[in-house]
């Protein structure tokens, strides 16, 4: 019984990152084409890019089928070990997952839309993907609905998005080399630690930090008008400063937290 439920939260898993994919590059082409936003080369690399992205998160999910499972509430208060009976598997995908695999659809088109200096739409989708990030954590939370695929791929695509939609703005002149310098520093940081913390303590839990919450919107809003720029001629000189400004001190900041909150978790341990 426990395998088809597994099977059936995989299953419905693909089919939604499938479906979704399928919808996006329908929905995008029908806009592309009526407002004559994007010739036909761009056209056909957003849809193909699209549809990549829903494959590519299908095949997320198969690999993660072992996730699809309810987050055990009584864990152990020195670091997060397991206590009490069997977490259960779920029994359906549930929301909070469904938007979580849509923001992972979503990211290809972004980054395509952006590469295309289509800034109009990458900005569309990227306020969908911000909105599914803040969505899927309080419907979790207010439901119940917590599960180990949530809380890995909900940092995974948070990692992946931001890292892609900037990798492009820095190709392109949007933002300064040293944010990006920062940016993947901050990234690095983060791979190197959660390896090292899982060698020496074991299985541990990625849980958001005020600092965190905090760069999170401080960086969506940045991204959000760094997009808007072109299309009214570029940012304001002085805002541009202040707000990469403000922008790299919140990743140096999070490179601080981070080493910190690692530090003592391990000393826990």
């Amino acid at each position: 019984m426990i395998s088809v439920r597994i099977d059936r939260v995989v299953r419905d898993a693909v089919l939604f990152s499938l479906v979704a994919a399928l919808s996006l590059a329908a929905l995008g082409a029908w806009w592309l084409h009526a407002t004559a936003a994007a010739g036909d080369p761009p056209m056909v690399r957003f849809i193909a890019w699209t549809l990549f992205g829903g494959v590519a998160t299908a095949l997320l999910a198969v690999s993660m089928s072992r996730t699809f499972r309810r987050v055990n509430a009584a864990r152990g208060a020195a670091g997060g070990a397991e206590t009490g009976p069997p977490r259960p598997r779920l029994s359906s995908l549930g929301l909070p997952n469904a938007l979580t695999l849509l923001r992972f659809v979503l990211i290809a088109p972004t980054v395509v839309l952006l590469a295309d200096r289509c800034y109009l739409e990458a900005l569309v989708c990227y306020i969908v993907l911000f909105a599914t990030d803040v969505a899927d954590g309080i419907v979790a939370r207010r439901r119940g609905l917590g599960s180990d695929f949530g809380v890995v791929a909900d940092p995974l695509a948070d990692v992946t998005s931001t890292f892609a939609i900037f990798t492009v703005f820095v190709i392109q002149g949007l933002c300064p080399p040293w944010l990006y310098g920062l940016l993947a520093f901050r990234y690095a940081m983060l791979f190197v630690g959660s390896i090292g913390l899982f060698w020496a303590t074991g299985p541990f839990e990625f849980k958001s930090t005020i600092p965190g919450k905090i760069v999170g919107v401080v960086q969506a809003v940045a991204a959000s008008l760094v997009m808007v720029g072109p299309l009214g001629g570029g940012l304001d000189p002085t805002i541009e400063g202040v707000l990469f400004t403000f922008l790299g001190i919140g990743f140096a900041s999070i490179v601080v937290s981070q080493t910190i909150i690692g530090w003592r978790l391990a000393r826990r341990r």
